[in-house]
């Protein structure tokens, strides 16, 4: 009997050793929500003002549109989203899309070359539809708070042009009027900026970042070969705003 029971433990000791052995794995925080994607909701609050391109306006229609007659600026609300791929911890690459404006008044400007003393404001308003390329370089200066340098290169889809002609109650001249140049926009415009700032971290998935915002349209606003126009452009000073979602 004694033989038997030395038998039977010798048979199980055997089966167990002939068993393959599993890998054991343990599951690290990292590894239950490790996500390499996050959205950026953004809202953007401007300074937008004018420029001209060399300070060229030999060519428009309106030859007192120069360097010495400076435009005065608007304050613009754009707003849009980011989606943002994480490539390594400390270098994020991410593409949007944005709802983008502009507007500017020219001052005292002469639009009737005939009457040189009917004086008048063109205040003008744009809108645009743009897709940023974004680089997020980032640095983990605490727990709940990260430092930013975002360079960004965006496509610029212009969509409207509106003008308001205002000769500020000069009861001798023309009546205020509107136009518009939407015909007539670059189709493609490209333009470059950079915001500096950080992110504050609610949770892992959950932030608010606010950064310093500059922003320049690279090309014409008017097409220059279809219309006779003075070379503006957009320069943005701002906040780019918002919040960030882990998923």
């Amino acid at each position: 009997m004694r033989k038997l029971f030395t038998l039977g433990f010798v048979f199980i000791g055997l089966s167990l050793m002939g068993q393959v052995d599993d890998d054991i794995h343990y599951y690290t925080d990292s590894d239950v929500n490790k996500s390499r994607f996050n959205l950026a909701l953004n809202l953007n609050p401007y300074y937008t003002d004018m420029r001209l391109i060399n300070s060229d306006a030999s060519n428009s229609l309106f030859n007192t549109y120069s360097e010495e007659f400076k435009a005065t600026g608007s304050f613009k609300l754009d707003y849009g989203l980011d989606l943002f791929y994480e490539i390594g911890p400390s270098f994020h690459l991410g593409i949007g899309i944005v709802r983008a404006h502009g507007g500017y008044t020219w001052q005292d400007v002469v639009l009737d070359t005939l009457n040189p003393s009917f004086l008048a404001d063109n205040e003008v308003d744009i809108t645009m539809f743009s897709i940023p390329i974004k680089v997020n370089f980032t640095t983990r200066i605490s727990d709940v708070f990260s430092l930013e340098v975002v360079p960004m290169v965006e496509m610029n889809f212009l969509d409207q042009y509106n003008g308001k002609i205002s000769y500020n109650g000069n009861p001798n001249a023309p009546a205020d009027s509107t136009f518009n140049l939407n015909k007539d926009l670059t189709k493609l415009n490209w333009s470059v900026g950079i915001a500096l700032g950080g992110t504050y971290w609610v949770s892992s998935e959950f932030g608010i970042f606010a950064r310093g915002s500059v922003r320049y349209l690279l090309n014409d606003i008017v097409d220059p070969d279809g219309y006779s126009w003075p070379r503006e452009t957009l320069l943005n000073f701002g906040l780019n705003t918002g919040v960030r979602i882990r998923f």
